[in-house]
């Protein structure tokens, strides 16, 4: 295996933040929770983002919208991305949570889920350069914490125009902007696009640009690096049910090897993950519910995680599925009091 360059994992310097190195959690709707982030904190993330949150629903006081913004002050800095299509509700609910303290917000310009495209938002605004750049003017002139961009390489193969979409962004007051290197069209499938994130980092030298796609082990984050020239990573569904990705690509980085997690292992690092879901899932059924994505995660590649998955997603009794987990993960063990 080819030696890391050490030198690619460092801090970011931002106008109002320092963040000790350069790996961040992304934002996933239903997955980067606070007990999501606070877990890939403690394993070493420099920081994360929040769920998507529809701006328009937090203009209109929408109890949905509200919840996506729990945080807690051992995640600062936290960025909040808000999606949405119209300035001028972009530009209130950038006011609305300035007034609450936030100090870190991005636009969602990369989701391309039918229901964001419908309304013009998420990867739609690739399409409209203009609108684009009143949105991000917008959201400037009511915020004046640090303000981000994630984008898609493109709307299509046709249109992959990241590098304008980035200079745009940069010219209307963003302060970084993370590139994924897939086109809108392309949804997860192929492979993203190194090429058109290095041709991001090229096109906006005065602002970090953080490089997505595709990090599900250590050495991809220092190929990412070194292929695109970008300034950090972020690590999206590669660390979900995986929180220590983190912590091994900082290992590496010092010149050491973390070994894959067993079974055990994994199901400790659960059992502190289902800790901090109780915190924010008080409910019995909603943390069931909340928790079967994420022990599809913790159990990939694990010998009969298929069957174990498809029992645990015929159940939303709660106890049921920690009984389950804990059988899979490590049988000599029952569930702890945190968890149960």
């Amino acid at each position: 295996m080819e030696r890391p360059d050490a030198s690619l994992i460092r801090p970011i310097a931002l106008r109002r933040h320092r963040l000790p190195n350069n790996l961040v959690l992304a934002p996933m709707a239903g997955v980067s929770n606070l007990p999501m982030r606070l877990l890939s904190r403690e394993f070493g993330a420099a920081m994360g983002f929040t769920e998507t949150v529809s701006a328009k629903g937090l203009v209109l006081g929408g109890h949905k919208s509200r919840r996506l913004l729990e945080t807690s002050p051992r995640e600062e800095p936290v960025a909040f991305q808000l999606f949405g299509a119209e300035p001028e509700v972009l530009g209130r609910a950038c006011a609305m949570l300035a007034d609450e303290g936030a100090a870190w917000i991005d636009l969602n310009m990369g989701c391309p889920v039918p229901k964001f495209i419908r309304n013009g938002a998420g990867s739609a605004l690739m399409r409209e350069p203009l609108r684009a750049a009143a949105v991000i003017r917008a959201m400037r002139g009511s915020f004046h914490g640090t303000l981000s961009v994630k984008m898609r390489a493109g709307w299509d193969e046709r249109s992959r125009n990241a590098p304008e979409i980035a200079r745009i962004a940069a010219a209307e007051g963003a302060e970084l902007v993370t590139v994924h290197g897939r086109t809108r069209s392309q949804f997860y499938r192929g492979s993203p696009d190194r090429e058109i994130i290095r041709r991001v980092v090229e096109a906006v030298p005065e602002i970090p640009v953080l490089a997505n796609g595709d990090v599900t082990e250590p050495q991809h984050a220092f190929d990412l690096l070194r292929e695109t020239g970008a300034a950090g990573v972020m690590i999206g569904r590669g660390a979900t049910g995986n929180p220590w990705i983190f912590r091994a690509i900082l290992e590496r980085a010092r010149g050491g090897e973390l070994p894959e997690p067993t079974a055990e292992e994994r199901f400790r690092v659960l059992e502190r993950h289902i800790g901090l879901m109780r915190r924010s899932f008080p409910d019995d059924l909603q943390l069931a519910r909340n928790l079967k994505k994420y022990l599809a995660a913790y159990s990939r590649g694990l010998s009969g995680a298929a069957l174990f998955r498809t029992r645990v997603n015929e159940s939303d009794d709660l106890g049921e599925i920690l009984r389950l987990s804990c059988d899979f993960f490590d049988p000599r063990r029952s569930p702890s009091r945190e968890a149960a």
